[in-house]
């Protein structure tokens, strides 16, 4: 069987690119069309070795999807120059090759998604149309939904809903005839989005039905696939269906699942929208202290280049802090609004600004003639003469200082930006590289093992020893990127990291893994912190699945006081007093926490299993 097996692979090859080759405007290589619909574009590894494997075709389609796929990781990392030089380069190609006019479409399409980043909505608008003009030429039904969903975010961002309805309809006549699955999960979920909006406008019941059913088509075939992008987009319009029927309490659990999807996705990602509507559901109950609370973390969370969306994002602030009762943040937002849809709209500023700004200020006039009743009651007048004068004097000196503590402020602002910039730039640029020759090692690995022979077992054995290390290295070098990032200082980043670890480890094991956390805000820990906390507790999680022999392991998060604890608790035998020695991991746990001034303490019994508890004050920490 082996000997059949070895010869009939060659043939197979070989008439496999044989017949692709008949048509080289066609990219048919390894179920490609599945390939590159599933995958996240902003895993670069992925990325790079789907891009690695078309480029080795020699196929002018699949060396073209090769680019496609640089040009679309360059945009989800919003690297606009490189994806510039990308798009340049797949004009350049197409030009070169036979397969121009059918390339047309995906130049249009990639143009479109360029100047949708870049706000150049006149450009974007030109492409949008040629795009669905060469869809229709070329009689290609996805190709045509594509194009119309760009026409549908030309006319929403424009302002102009009222041109996009027969667009909607058009599109879900060919998406309701469409056989591709994974494609369809896609589609079904822009369906559910575009009918949430047309409700807004006309409080059609029957529309918000239909985003419901469309919304848990997605979420069911997604969640199939684990494809953790749409599930958070379908989640999220579940949540927007809950909030429109009244639910707020369902609104708020579909969102939080929307978070925690989002927050598995590979690379880059904006949380902003989830968190805006969070913070809506959250105002709903009354919560309007976490209402703000989520608001302000949705404006955090935004690292998008749409201005557009961050107008509307601020339009919706300036409603959602007036209905909180904070009048200052929504008179900002709206001022920020109003001047970002003049720059793009080129449109006069509309009276609602007056009408905020008026209510502001009279609460702060009649503050202030609060102030000075009093003072006029317990003080003569030339008293208050000299107090007025004495306290303009005091003014003066005050607004110096708090100018220059402002200046200040501001400069350790633009530094801490910078450093967090240059730190996710590292990280990024690390992991991206890694990524490709990591990538490039284990295809190579793979071809040279397929290529040689039975007899060379012991080349094939160090060839796999090679793969292997390969993995390994990049699953190794996963928690130094993490301690790069940024947000990695953040303890809500460092308990998802932990708590994602805990799933994936005892995730194919008897071991049932539990996470409690008590966490009333996400505060940013000391430096150093969440790189030692991250290998404390995946050893101790390590440990556990390995010797404990345990059925549950529980991990829990307390922060209280300026206080943070971390309990890692199993079932399992325990471990002997006379193995504490010999177990270095278990000392090298201990030396990590004291080397942020912190404590960690190791308790076994035989009967009750081992509890791992870390603590540490984080002001303290702050301070050495």
């Amino acid at each position: 069987m082996k000997i059949v097996s070895i010869i009939a692979l060659p043939l197979f090859c070989f008439f496999t690119v044989f017949s692709v080759a008949q048509n080289d405007c066609d990219c048919n290589f390894e179920d490609y069309k599945e390939k590159i619909n599933i995958i996240n574009n902003r895993d670069s590894l992925e990325v790079s070795k789907l891009a690695y494997q078309l480029k080795n075709t020699k196929i002018a389609a699949c060396m073209f999807k090769s680019l496609e796929l640089e040009f679309k990781l360059y945009l989800t990392q919003l690297k606009l120059e490189k994806a510039h030089k990308v798009l340049n380069k797949l004009e350049e190609y197409s030009a070169k090759t036979k397969c121009e006019n059918q390339f047309k479409f995906s130049i249009y399409l990639n143009k479109v998604r360029y100047f949708k980043l870049t706000n150049n909505y006149e450009r974007l608008s030109d492409f949008a149309f040629k795009a669905l003009k060469k869809a229709e030429e070329l009689k290609d039904s996805d190709k045509e939904i594509e194009a119309i969903k760009k026409v549908v975010y030309l006319f929403t961002r424009m302002n102009e809903d009222d041109k996009n309805w027969d667009y909607i309809k058009r599109a879900q006549k060919l998406i309701f005839k469409e056989q591709d699955f994974i494609q369809s999960i896609k589609n079904y979920r822009w369906l559910a989005y575009e009918y949430e909006k047309k409700y807004t406008t006309t409080n059609r019941k029957s529309l918000l039905d239909s985003v419901f059913i469309f919304a848990k088509k997605s979420k069911n075939g997604a969640l199939k696939l684990k494809m953790y992008d749409e599930l958070a987009q379908s989640y999220r319009a579940l949540e927007a269906y809950s909030y429109h029927k009244g639910e707020a309490e369902n609104a708020l659990r579909f969102i939080d699942s929307a978070i925690y999807f989002a927050k598995r996705i590979k690379g880059s990602k904006n949380l902003s929208g989830l968190y805006l509507s969070k913070s809506w559901d959250h105002l709903d109950l009354g919560e309007n202290e976490l209402a703000v609370k989520w608001m302000d973390t949705s404006f955090a969370k935004n690292v998008s280049n749409d201005v557009a969306g961050l107008m509307m994002q601020h339009l919706d602030a300036s409603d959602l802090y007036e209905q909180a009762g904070r009048l200052d943040k929504a008179y900002k937002s709206f001022r920020i609004y109003t001047k970002m849809k003049d720059s793009i709209f080129n449109t006069e500023r509309v009276e609602v600004i007056n009408e905020l700004e008026t209510k502001y200020k009279t609460e702060l006039k009649e503050a202030q003639i609060k102030k000075l009743i009093v003072l006029l009651v317990i003080a003569s007048l030339v008293i208050v003469c000299i107090v007025l004068v004495g306290s303009m004097i005091q003014l003066k000196k005050t607004r110096q200082k708090n100018h220059e503590l402002k200046l200040a402020f501001e400069k350790q602002i633009k530094l801490e930006k910078e450093l967090s910039d240059v730190r996710d730039e590292i990280a990024q640029d690390f992991h991206d590289d890694l990524g490709n020759k990591l990538a490039r090692i284990s295809l190579l690995s793979n071809l040279i093992s397929g290529e040689t022979s039975v007899k060379n077992s012991k080349v094939k054995s160090k060839i796999k020893q090679i793969n292997e290390d390969a993995n390994e290295l990049y699953n190794g070098t996963r928690d130094f990127i993490f301690s790069l990032k940024s947000n990695s200082d953040y303890l809500e980043e460092v308990t998802t990291y932990l708590s994602d670890f805990g799933e994936d480890i005892f995730n194919k094991t008897k071991i049932k893994f539990i996470v409690d956390k008590n966490i009333s805000k996400n505060i940013k820990l000391p430096n150093y912190w969440s790189k030692q906390l991250v290998f404390i507790f995946k050893e101790a999680l390590t440990n556990a699945m390995k010797h404990s022999k345990c059925h549950i392991v529980k991990l829990s998060f307390n922060y209280n006081n300026h206080n943070l604890f971390i309990i890692c608790k199993d079932d399992g035998v325990g471990i002997l007093d006379n193995d504490f020695e010999s177990l270095n991991g278990l000392s090298h746990m201990k030396s990590r926490a004291n080397k942020i001034g912190c404590e960690l303490s190791i308790n076994s019994n035989a009967k009750k299993g081992t509890t791992v508890t870390f603590s540490g004050n984080v002001l303290k920490g702050n301070s050495i």
